[in-house]
């Protein structure tokens, strides 16, 4: 039986390729304490759901930007990530595991499809307006990810303006 958290050797083979092409782009060696960070992120995204190596690529680069050369072992964000479990856990109610891990899969999706960084307070709106569609009683993962993104495409030029 197979568990979504159980890796099979191809895929680990497919998370090795990423990983070694995210090193070789940033100048890193595999013995740095940022290569164990951007390897934690693929592994939590692979186990999440997010497969594709250029998606892979995209969650992991945009969170890493600001690493600089001479300061490579140390990552260096302006803000801090939002994470989908702190947003839930603020309001009153249980969030199961499960819609835990949806919400979390569909704000990876739509930062990823509308080039949200997870940083900042358009990530957090989009948290939050996910997580309160999901304790109104919205709980099907399509119909969150096509509401958050009809909600972006309508409104996303005035989040940015105030992310600025």
């Amino acid at each position: 039986m197979y568990s979504a958290k159980m890796l099979l050797p191809h895929e680990m083979n497919e998370i090795d390729q990423i990983f070694g092409d995210i090193l070789r782009e940033r100048g890193l060696t595999r013995d740095c304490e940022a290569a164990s960070t951007i390897a934690k992120r693929i592994l939590n995204c692979y186990q999440r759901g997010i497969r594709e190596a250029g998606a892979l690529k995209y969650t992991i680069g945009f969170e890493l930007r600001s690493v600089s050369r001479e300061n490579a072992d140390k990552l260096v964000h302006g803000s801090r990530e939002v994470l989908i479990h702190e947003i839930a856990g603020e309001v009153d109610g249980q969030i199961s595991p499960d819609e835990l891990d949806m919400l979390q899969r569909t704000f990876d999706r739509v930062c990823i499809w509308c080039n949200i960084p997870r940083y900042g307070k358009r990530a957090d709106r989009l948290a939050r307006q996910l997580t309160g569609q999901l304790r109104s009683g919205i709980s099907d993962e399509t119909a969150l990810f096509e509401s958050a993104m009809w909600l972006e495409q309508h409104f996303g030029a005035t989040w940015r303006r105030s992310d600025a």
